[in-house]
């Protein structure tokens, strides 16, 4: 029996992996060059990337982002699994770690993200914190 999905669960499946496939294509239409390099190095590779909602610094959730390419296909709730194969540096186990409310910050303010990414983004990276697995 699968259980009931969360607030969280669906922040995370129903927000942040549809908004990070529609930005993905965004970048593809804005900066040609600069997504031909990353599709190409990514193409055939099947990857995963970690999540982890919190909420007063508490794990709120975890998340396994299983992507294909440069495509997220799908999320695995209640798991924090990496796996990023690279050229020449083999594979590395990257996590995100961010508040609940900033994803919130970061969804809500989707139109300015895809209107020019770059600056926008930036903007929300004091928010996100990049850790490794083991």
């Amino acid at each position: 029996m699968q259980a009931a999905m969360t607030d969280v669960d669906r922040l995370v499946i129903e927000g942040l992996v549809p908004f990070r496939n529609r930005l993905t294509a965004v970048f593809r239409d804005k900066h040609p060059y600069l997504f031909g390099m990353a599709s190409a190095a990514l193409t055939g590779k099947e990857s995963k990337f970690g999540v982890q909602v919190t909420e007063g610094g508490r794990v709120a959730g975890e998340y396994t982002l299983h992507v294909s390419g440069v495509e997220i296909t799908g999320a695995e709730p209640g798991k924090l699994e990496s796996g990023v194969q690279l050229p020449y540096a083999g594979t590395i186990k990257p996590y995100m770690v961010i508040e609940r409310s900033g994803l919130e910050r970061i969804l809500g303010d989707e139109a300015a993200i895809m209107a020019d990414p770059f600056p926008a983004m930036l903007r929300h990276l004091p928010e996100l914190t990049v850790k490794f697995l083991r």
